[in-house]
């Protein structure tokens, strides 16, 4: 039987001399979420690794149909404007 996977609920990224040290902050439910029962996972990864694992997210994002950066609201619709030939 495999364990459930835990719920990413935060994280926190720290250089140090050779790469980071990126600290995961998990949960096993929805209720310890509420009751911020959290526990806090460390991986050190290189400069390699992380730019491997960000590529990887920017794949699943691209999968999933998001953007990368948050766009302002209002964005989709204004561009569709410019588009269609809007008067200036």
């Amino acid at each position: 039987m495999t364990e459930a996977p835990a719920i990413l609920v935060g994280w926190k990224r720290d250089r140090t001399r050779h790469g980071y040290v990126v600290t995961l902050q998990l949960a096993r439910s929805a209720e310890d979420v509420r009751r911020q029962d959290y526990e806090r996972v460390s991986l050190a990864v290189n400069e390699r690794q992380l730019r491997s694992l960000t590529r990887d997210l920017v794949r699943a994002l691209d999968d999933r149909g998001l953007d990368t950066f948050h766009r302002p609201t209002g964005w989709r619709r204004w561009t569709a404007l410019l588009r269609k030939g809007a008067p200036r």
